[in-house]
């Protein structure tokens, strides 16, 4: 009796060998294969899972050995239960981590019931190696984590990403923050960034970048954000390609570039200062040299020549070199008293101290004073106003602008010419014009006017000499005040110097 039970046991097991051809189909895979009986006990094992399974545990695995006994401690109870899942009759799969102290691997185990005519005789179990995928997933993951920690700890640095249709696909939280400040919008992947930008010029910018990039064209630039507190960001579009070099979205990365522009606008600034002073220091040597020398070297002449004829009296020409002497040395008084202001007013020395003026008395003061010079080349000086106007103005700067602004008008106005002087209330200002119907000057002189580079100096319609820096100073002093100084000239017909003071003071 037990001789057949033994047989036809042996007979089923046959069957099943027979049925699934394990010898023939298993041997050549790399996978491991086996099967046990609903007793745990080894039907099948390939090559492939007794190798592994001797590498892991240190058993060899024959056929018949009961398969969860061969398992060390730890590891039976939780295969039991997959074992008897499938010995019920249940299909399924799953991955595990085997960690022993010879080996750490993943396998995916696929397990299905054996039926035989309708009844579950054991089980049949593929197992597959997966140890390199997911090394090689785990390492993708951790550049993944890597690359999205790095990309959000640039706090100065925005990136996002949108598909054809501008919608999100990723953004780093630097350029959320960005989009919730200048927009007061909370964003999220899948929305639509155009519709996230509420400025309509920011929108139109955006779109033609992104679709720059959309068309294939990696490009940057630089903006400005802000009016009071100025952010610079320089950015870069890309597009986004698939594996068939399909255009399939666009990226943006944008860095705030604010410290490094504002370092580059202060050395610019730093050189053009380092070039006024330069030129200041040019101008003031030149004049120092050459403008100063000058009236020195007529005032010597014509006195040496007078002492050389004060006892000829027949020598008639006294008072005409007398007139050359005293006029040299009025103009020397003024060109030092420029230079003196100047200097002052370049080291911040100069004394500022405005207060409500009548402008006639000031005006006609200084017309006085011009009266002699003016009067040597029969030039008429005249004052126009309409009503008793009042400016807010330092009254010794003032005198110094009206003088200097009088003196050249006077310089460049032919013998029997006129000179007159304007001032008129605009809303908060009072204007001043100096206007002359002397030689006037072409745009391009006019262009020169006011600049301490400037090193061309134009003779007068007597011969006289200047500097230019009495228009400097003018200039100086006027914007001290808050003011405009402009000239409106046209060549043969005259030139009309304005200036602007406040009527007031400044709140």
């Amino acid at each position: 009796m037990e001789n057949q039970d033994f047989e036809n046991t042996d007979n089923r097991k046959l069957k099943v060998l027979s049925k699934l051809n394990l010898a023939s189909i298993f041997e050549n895979t790399t996978d491991s294969v086996w099967a046990i009986n609903s007793a745990y006990e080894i039907l099948y094992a390939n090559s492939v899972f007794v190798s592994a399974f001797h590498e892991g545990f240190g058993i060899y695995l024959k056929t018949g050995i009961n398969l969860l006994l061969s398992l060390p401690k730890p590891f039976r109870e939780v295969w039991k239960l997959r074992y008897d899942r499938a010995l019920s009759n249940e299909s399924f799969s799953f991955i595990d981590n085997i960690n022993t102290e010879n080996t750490s691997l993943y396998i995916e185990v696929f397990m299905n019931p054996i039926v035989v005519d309708e009844e579950i005789i054991g089980a049949l179990f593929f197992g597959k190696d997966i140890t390199k995928r997911k090394q090689t997933e785990k390492a993708l993951i951790d550049s993944q984590l890597l690359l999205k920690s790095s990309l959000e700890s640039q706090s100065n640095t925005i990136l996002f990403s949108i598909d054809k249709d501008y919608h999100y696909l990723y953004f780093n939280s630097a350029h959320a923050k960005v989009m919730k400040h200048a927009y007061g919008k909370e964003i999220e992947v899948g929305m639509n960034i155009l519709d996230c930008i509420s400025s309509d010029e920011d929108r139109a910018i955006a779109k033609d970048n992104y679709d720059r990039a959309l068309r294939g064209e990696t490009h940057s630039n630089v903006r400005m954000y802000g009016t009071e507190n100025l952010a610079y960001y320089e950015s870069f579009f890309n597009p986004i390609k698939n594996d068939r070099n399909k255009i399939i979205g666009a990226t943006g990365l944008a860095r705030d570039i604010s410290e490094r522009k504002r370092s580059e606008l202060a050395l610019i600034e730093s050189e053009r200062k380092l070039k006024e002073l330069n030129a200041t220091k040019d101008k003031f040597f030149s004049i120092i040299a050459h403008d100063l020398r000058s009236p020195f070297n007529n005032i010597i002449g014509f006195s040496e020549l007078l002492i050389e004829k004060v006892n000829d009296t027949s020598f008639t020409e006294s008072e005409k070199y007398l007139n050359v002497i005293n006029s040299s040395a009025n103009n020397t008084l003024t060109l030092l008293d420029n230079l003196l202001n100047w200097a002052k007013s370049q080291t911040g020395k100069i004394s500022f101290k405005p207060e409500k003026i009548v402008f006639s008395n000031i005006i006609l003061e200084v017309l006085k004073l011009e009266k002699t010079i003016a009067n040597a080349k029969n030039i008429s000086l005249n004052y126009f106003t309409a009503d008793e106007i009042e400016v807010y103005a330092d009254e010794d700067m003032l005198k110094i602008i009206l003088r200097n602004l009088i003196s050249n008008a006077i310089k460049f106005t032919k013998p029997g010419g006129e000179i007159r002087v304007f001032a008129i209330l605009t809303k908060d200002w009072v204007e001043i014009t100096i206007s002359d119907n002397g030689v006037g000057m072409n745009e391009e002189k006019r262009k020169e006017l006011f600049k301490i580079s400037s090193n061309s100096s134009t003779i007068g319609t007597a011969k006289e000499k200047g500097s230019g820096l009495g228009l400097i100073l003018c200039k100086e002093f006027v914007k001290k005040h808050g003011g405009n100084i402009w000239t409106e000239s046209e060549l043969g017909k005259g030139s009309d110097f304005k200036f602007t003071l406040p009527f007031n003071k400044s709140e």
